[in-house]
């Protein structure tokens, strides 16, 4: 009876452990997410009082846990869940 539980246990924490490190949403799935959440890389985006296609915007990416966060510098940011989710 005890091993079956801490077999659960461990099982639980890996499960949980790798949904929090997320190594399936990689910098390009989440950025090509993004972009397909604003319309496409020809869509056009207000950015830093410019208008531009959103191809042209610099992107960053940051380690989030559950997923990734992309952010167009100094405008706006969107987090990519482990599911694969788009969150503004």
């Amino acid at each position: 009876m005890r091993t079956t539980i801490k077999a659960i246990v461990v099982v639980a924490v890996l499960v949980t452990a790798l949904l929090v490190w997320a190594p399936w949403i990689t910098n390009d799935f989440a950025v090509n997410k993004v972009i397909e959440k604003v319309g496409g890389s020809d869509a056009r985006f207000y950015y830093l009082n410019q208008d531009m296609a959103v191809k042209d915007i610099p992107k960053q990416v940051n380690w989030f846990p559950f997923g990734r966060y992309v952010v167009f510098p100094g405008e706006a940011g969107w987090f990519v869940s482990f599911y694969g989710n788009v969150f503004p």
